[in-house]
This record gives structure tokens, sequence and C-alpha cells, in this order.
């Protein structure tokens, strides 16, 4: 015989289930006092995710920012030290040189260009020394010439000069060399010729005096004896060949009487 099922009731409807049953059942509160502690709710979990991907995308970008930095401050000293290796001549034929080679070299090269700065320094104060000097004792000369001048007339002028040009060639015949010495007292004569005056012996004495003070101190001496090994230099083959100058000394005076 098959049993009867129990036909469904309004009645059961409203029963309560057992306490067993609603012990037993999955996902229920009431079945598991740490239930609430176990499982965090949706809100809780979504705002702990998106505090963690917040920390990480900023320590990212921080890492980011820093590896940028270095690798710019990196190129920044390799650049550096390309310069210096250009800079400095003993570095310019070399390659791979070390960081540390490079900073010795170049803390030589420094010192080296200071020592010639100084150097040049030291020069240019000696040669405004020097220039002072000149500048004082051609203010003292013109100061000791007489205001209206030495009186000088052409003729006696034109026979000195031819006086000096025999007296030139006889003793250039002798000895070449002495044109070359001709060259450098030139203007020494030139001004004797101009300044000294022969009217009286006081005059001769005095003028001659004068002529000395003025045309015959060192530093007048210097520049004019400059001025004309220049000259000799540039207008002769004295430097480029010298075998030829006593040649070219004889053709010299024997030119000045054609």
């Amino acid at each position: 015989m098959v049993p009867k099922e129990n036909p469904y009731t309004p009645s059961s409807k409203n029963q309560k289930p057992s306490p067993s049953a609603v012990h037993s059942q999955p996902g229920s509160s009431q079945g598991s006092p740490c239930g609430l502690d176990q499982v965090p709710s949706p809100p809780s979990l979504i705002i702990g995710s998106s505090t963690f991907l917040t920390k990480t995308e900023h320590n990212q970008s921080r890492r980011t920012t820093h590896i940028s930095a270095e690798q710019k401050r990196r190129s920044n000293i390799n650049i550096g030290f390309k310069t210096l290796c250009n800079l400095v001549p003993t570095l310019k034929t070399l390659s791979n040189v070390p960081n540390a080679t490079t900073l010795q070299k170049t803390v030589e090269h420094i010192s080296k260009l200071q020592q010639e700065r100084q150097q040049m320094q030291e020069e240019i104060k000696k040669l405004r020394e020097e220039i002072e000097e000149l500048n004082t004792s051609i203010s003292a000369c013109q100061e000791q010439l007489p205001a209206t001048g030495v009186p000088m007339r052409q003729n006696r002028l034109d026979h000195m000069e031819e006086r000096f040009d025999e007296y030139v060639k006889s003793h250039t015949f002798q000895n070449w060399k002495f044109w070359i010495f001709s060259i450098i007292i030139k203007p020494l004569f030139e001004s004797f010729n101009s300044m000294v005056t022969t009217t009286s012996k006081a005059r001769l004495c005095q003028t001659t005096l004068q002529w000395l003070d003025c045309h015959c101190s060192l530093p007048v001496l210097r520049p004019m004896v400059l001025s004309r090994l220049r000259h000799l230099s540039t207008t002769t083959s004295i430097l480029s060949h010298p075998l030829r100058l006593p040649d070219e000394a004889i053709k010299a005076v024997t030119d000045t009487d054609a």
C-alpha cells in the first residue's frame, strides 16, 4: 500500500520551522556567530580595493619620476665630461678616458691657464710702466727743446747727408757689417743734424748736450733700435738668406752714388 500524501493546507503555511532547520540553513547569519566578522560587506571591500590601487599608482608615479630624474642627471654628467674632453688639449686625442683622469687633466689645464694669465698680467703691467716712462721721457725732452726751434740751413743739412753717405760707403767696403750699423744709427745722425747748431762754440756745446739728453737715453734708444732692426729684417734677406747680405750691403752703398 502506498501511503497517502498529506495535502497542502493553509495551516502548513503558517507553521514555523524547527530550530534545527533554522540552524542548518546555509547563508544564515544566525547559524554562525562569527559570520558577520569573516565576510566583509560589499561597500567596505570596494573602498579598500580603491585605496590600495591609489597607493600603488602613487608609488609607481614616484618611482617613474625618480628614474627619469636620475637618467637626466647622469646624462648631464656625461655631457659635462664630454665637454671637458673637447676643451682640454691633452684629452682630445684620447678615447675612453676614465672620469677621474678627465678631472685630473682638467685641473692641470686650469692651473696652467691660471699661471699663463698671471704671467700675461705681469707682462702687461711692465709694458704699461715702460710706456709711462717713455711718455715722461718724451715730455721732458720736448720741454728742453727751444720754443722757436733750431735754425738750420738746408744746404748745410744736405752737405752733412752727403758726408755721412761717403763715410758709410768707405767703411762698408772695408767691412760690410758697417752698413748694418749705419742703418741702426741713421735716426741718431738725422736728429743730431737737425738739432745741433755750430753758430758758436757755446751753442755747439749747449745743443749737443740737449741732443744727448733727448735722443741718447735708454728709454729713447730702445724703441728706436727695435724699429731699425725691424726695418732691416723686412727690407733685406738677413733672415731668409743671410749669405746674401754682404752683396746687398755693397750694392746698397754703390747705388747711393747713382
